[in-house]
Parts: C-alpha cells; sequence; structure tokens
C-alpha cells in the first residue's frame, strides 16, 4: 500500500507519528489501564461463588478452632483417658491427608448445592410471570406479543373483507354462488397459532354448505391474503360461523336452571305453587308429578 493509503486505513496515530515524550506517555496510560483491568476482574472474581475456597477457609477455621480446643484441654490438666491403641497412628501423615480430603470434598459437594438452590430459587423468580396491575400487562414480552397479535387481526380482517368482497367470478359466483359473508372477528392466542375467523352469512344460503366451501377455499385465501396485505409469515386460517352470544348463553345456562327448579322445594320461590294440588312444605321438585313440578324445556 502506498502511505496515503495506509494513512487512511489506519484507524489511530501511529507511534512513528508520536514523538518520544508522547510515546511513553501512551505506554505509561496503556499499562495503568491494564492493571486496572486486572484489578476490576480480580475484585469480580471475589464475590463470585467459589465452593473450592470456602471448603478450603471452612477446613482452616475447623483446623483453628480444633487446635484452640486442644490447648484448652492441656492447660485443664489433660486429657482424663488416653486414645485407643490402633495398629496405625491416629496423627499418622496419610490418615490425616485422606480425612482433610474426603472432609474438603465434602465441604465443596455440600456448597455446590447450595449455589445450585439459590440459583433455582432466583430463577422461579426471574422466569415467573409478571404481575398485572389491573388491567395493564407489565410484562415486556407478553405486552410486546399482545400488541403485535392485535396488529395482526386488523390486517387479517382488512384484508379477508376485501378479498371476499373484491374477487374473481370464479371463487365468488362458480364456487361460492354468490354468498355474501361478513367477517366478525379474528381470535388466536398467538400471532402464528391457527386464527379463527368468525364469519356471519347476510345471504339466503345454506350455513352448512358455506361452511363446506369455506373449508376447502381456505388454503386459497390464506395465499392470497399473505400477497395482498404482505405478511412475513401468514399463519394458517379456519373459518368459524359465529352464533349470537344470546343463544349460546341460553342453551348454556339451562342445565343449571334446570338443577336449580329441581333442587327448590315447594314454596321456597317466587311461583312455586304453580300446578295446583296440596303438596307438603319442602318437598322436592324431583318427587313431584310432572303437572305440579311444571317441568319442561325452554320456551
Amino acid at each position: 500500500l502506498s502511505p496515503l493509503a495506509a494513512d487512511k486505513t489506519s484507524k489511530g496515530p501511529r507511534f512513528q507519528d508520536l514523538t518520544h515524550d508522547e510515546a511513553q506517555r501512551l505506554q505509561e496510560m496503556y499499562m495503568r489501564k491494564r492493571m486496572l483491568d486486572r484489578k476490576i476482574m480480580w475484585m469480580k472474581m471475589q464475590d463470585l461463588p467459589n465452593p473450592q475456597k470456602e471448603a478450603k477457609m471452612t477446613l482452616r477455621r475447623e483446623e483453628r478452632e480444633k487446635e484452640e480446643s486442644k490447648l484448652a484441654v492441656e492447660g485443664s490438666g489433660g486429657e482424663m483417658y488416653p486414645p485407643p491403641f490402633l495398629d496405625q497412628h491416629p496423627q499418622s501423615r496419610r490418615l490425616t491427608k485422606m480425612e482433610e480430603k474426603a472432609r474438603h470434598e465434602e465441604l465443596e459437594s455440600r456448597f455446590r448445592n447450595r449455589i445450585r438452590t439459590q440459583k433455582l430459587e432466583n430463577a422461579r423468580i426471574v422466569k415467573g410471570a409478571a404481575p398485572r396491575v389491573g388491567d395493564v400487562i407489565t410484562d415486556p414480552i407478553e405486552r410486546h406479543v399482545s400488541r403485535r397479535l392485535v396488529r395482526q387481526r386488523v390486517k387479517i380482517h382488512a384484508g379477508l373483507e376485501d378479498i371476499l368482497t373484491r374477487n374473481t367470478a370464479q371463487i365468488l359466483y362458480e364456487f361460492l354462488k354468490g354468498v355474501s359473508i361478513s367477517v366478525v372477528k379474528v381470535r388466536a392466542k398467538t400471532p402464528r397459532a391457527t386464527q379463527q375467523i368468525y364469519y356471519s352469512i347476510s345471504s339466503d344460503h345454506d350455513p352448512a354448505w358455506v361452511q363446506r366451501q369455506l373449508d376447502v377455499l381456505a388454503p386459497k385465501l390464506r395465499s392470497q391474503l399473505a400477497v395482498k396485505v404482505n405478511m412475513g409469515q401468514t399463519p394458517n386460517i379456519r373459518f368459524v360461523p359465529y352464533v349470537q352470544a344470546e343463544e349460546v348463553r341460553r342453551e348454556h345456562l339451562w342445565h343449571f336452571a334446570k338443577q336449580i327448579q329441581d333442587s327448590t322445594p315447594l314454596g321456597g320461590g317466587f311461583g312455586s305453587d304453580v300446578g295446583g294440588g296440596f303438596h307438603p312444605a319442602g318437598t322436592p321438585r324431583s318427587q313431584l308429578p310432572e303437572s305440579a313440578s311444571g317441568r319442561g324445556g325452554p320456551r
């Protein structure tokens, strides 16, 4: 490379461009930075849990306490009974090393288990679900997913409304026979899950036949939706006929209303004497005849 090109590619001042005093000052500052980095690293390492170091310091503390207790016993008059006779002296170097090694491994294992337990508790706290304050989502990831899901629902809703209204004659008139379909709502738990498309029919067509035709047409509409809305990853769609909430609620609550009606004794509520005839107070409706109990289906 030419000197001009070398000057352009260099990221900072070169040593040969500095004077002797400037180069010496730069070297001193660099060495001071390296020393500071070593000190910071050493301080960080001291704060980290170290089972080997803790086991070693615990053994030293136990040996110190044992020596102090031994000196106290010797100062008070010595041991009352001599140690038993053994084939090998209890204070031999080999046995002492084996005992110290076993004790060191035992303490190190206990410290590791304690650190592992603390990490599991911390992980359980960190991975726990963030509490909600009213209807406000405090978890940033969950809030991002919910907002993305709302944006995706709006795009899918608008795109499908346009596709079901303005499409080719083959799809609208030959395949769907001119049925008028309007999208009511879009529901899904996650953005990549199968999107439930709730629709309603405003024309005079058989709902079962329309559902079969939409099940066949769903992959084609999904591909058109991906091109029209320009979605990066278009989820699967499934058409579900929309049922009025009043009808669902009435059919669901009739079972509980019938149980309450059967378990209510005669005279225990408003209109319980309807049906005529004399029956003792406290008689359940399940034990009354059909004319007195007033049983029947929903009207």
